[in-house]
């Protein structure tokens, strides 16, 4: 994270738009303030081994330094995204238990991260594993303050993604989507949008 400034002075922003900046302890979100970022994230995993080997530090000792990046990100005004890793595999251990994800999650939604996203890191997911995990963390964070980044390595994520749609106002969704690509000024790439835009045309 030590080119925090040359990143940022030299992306081109679009207003409207966050661009937040990895601060896996208070040295990085102290860089990052004075660079101007106006929003921060956290990095966690669910798997010890993933843990160690991805920031060298234990699950616990990594929830104990975004403590920190929390506190003071709460004292500048500053909104954190957290970010779980591994949520149902790890490449060290196999299967990861929902209980562990659920976790991890609280506690970083409790640290005061708006918006909490589980990440199928390795892409070995399916529909089961990630209703199994998305169950257990249900029963410790609301669902508005989550979100889920699935990886297609064996070709499950759009499956996986539909699972984790169920009882999502799907109308709601696309209209968030429209919404950022007219701030980027660019043509939606969603055939889902396409589709509703095509049949709204259609009935008028």
């Amino acid at each position: 994270m030590a080119d925090h400034e040359q990143v940022m002075q030299r992306i081109k922003k679009v207003p409207g738009i966050s661009y937040s900046v990895l601060t896996p302890n208070l040295k990085g979100f102290q860089a990052a303030l004075e660079c101007g970022v106006k929003e921060v994230a956290i990095f966690g995993a669910a798997s010890e081994s993933f843990s160690r080997k991805n920031i060298n530090c234990s699950i616990s000792e990594s929830l104990q330094r975004f403590e920190v990046v929390c506190e003071a990100a709460k004292e500048n005004n500053i909104p954190v995204r957290g970010y779980v890793s591994c949520v149902v595999g790890c490449p060290y251990e196999g299967s990861v238990a929902p209980k562990a994800v659920a976790k991890v999650t609280k506690n970083l939604f409790d640290m005061g991260c708006y918006e909490v996203s589980l990440g199928d890191t390795i892409g070995v997911g399916t529909p089961g594993s990630t209703q199994a995990m998305l169950e257990g963390v249900l029963e410790t964070v609301p669902v508005n303050h989550l979100a889920i980044h699935c990886h297609d390595t064996y070709g499950q994520a759009l499956a996986n993604i539909l699972t984790a749609l169920q009882g999502i106002n799907l109308n709601k969704l696309v209209d968030a989507g429209q919404f950022i690509c007219q701030a980027l000024d660019r043509k939606t790439s969603s055939k889902v949008a396409q589709a509703r835009t095509d049949g709204q045309e259609a009935k008028s």
